[in-house]
C-alpha cells in the first residue's frame, strides 16, 4: 500500500503521474485509505486539517508522486444574466456558509433542494449536474463545516432536529457567544 505523506505545489510537472480522483467530501480528509484510479491501495497521513484540490500533487513514502484529480460529483450549477445577479447569489450562499466553487460565469454547489429554491427566488438559474467540485476553502480551512449548507439563524426559534450541518454549527457559535457574554 502507498503511503502518502506531504502534498506538493500545483506547479511541478503532472504529464505521466498516476491518479487520486476523490469527491470533495474525501478530499477534506487527512486520514483516509483509498485507490488510485489504476486500482492502487494507498493510504493518506497528511497534517490535520490539510484539504485536496484538483490539480495538487502528493508525495508518497518512497518519492512517488501522485496527481489528484477532483471526482464528478452532484452539484448544482448556478448561473445568470448579469453578474449582479450572480455576486447576490453568492452573498446569499456565503451567508449561509455554503462551499462554493466560483468560476467566472457560474457557482457551483453541493445539491440542495432548499438552496435551489432559494437561489431561484433571487432571480439565476440553478441546474443540477454532474460535475468536479472544488470549492473555496479559505473560510473552512480550519473547521470540519466545508461541507456544510444550509441557513444562518440568530435566533433561539431553529428546529434543531432538522437543521443541516451548517446550521448547528451556528447554532452553536452563537450560543458560545451568548454564554460568554452573560
Amino acid at each position: 500500500m502507498l503511503q502518502i505523506v506531504s502534498v506538493l505545489p500545483p506547479t511541478l510537472p503532472s504529464a505521466g503521474l498516476r491518479r487520486l480522483r476523490l469527491p470533495f467530501d474525501a478530499r477534506q480528509r487527512s486520514r483516509l485509505s483509498t485507490v488510485l484510479t489504476d486500482g492502487t491501495p494507498v493510504a493518506l497521513t497528511l497534517p490535520r486539517g490539510s484539504v485536496l484540490h484538483d490539480g495538487d500533487q502528493l508525495l508518497a513514502a518512497g518519492g512517488e508522486r501522485l496527481l489528484v484529480e477532483a471526482e464528478p460529483e452532484a452539484v448544482l450549477r448556478v448561473t445568470a444574466l448579469a453578474p449582479y445577479l450572480l455576486m447576490r447569489a453568492l452573498y446569499h450562499l456565503a451567508n449561509r456558509h455554503v462551499a462554493v466553487q466560483i468560476a467566472e460565469d457560474h457557482l457551483l454547489i453541493e445539491r440542495d433542494p432548499v438552496l435551489a429554491r432559494m437561489l431561484a427566488g433571487l432571480g439565476v438559474d440553478v441546474a443540477a449536474v454532474e460535475a468536479p467540485f472544488d470549492p473555496e476553502t479559505g473560510a473552512y480551512a480550519h473547521s470540519h463545516g466545508a461541507d456544510a449548507h444550509g441557513h444562518h439563524h440568530h435566533g433561539d426559534d431553529i428546529d434543531e432536529v432538522s437543521a443541516t450541518v451548517g446550521e448547528q454549527l451556528s447554532i452553536e457559535a452563537h450560543a458560545r457567544r451568548a454564554r460568554g457574554a452573560a
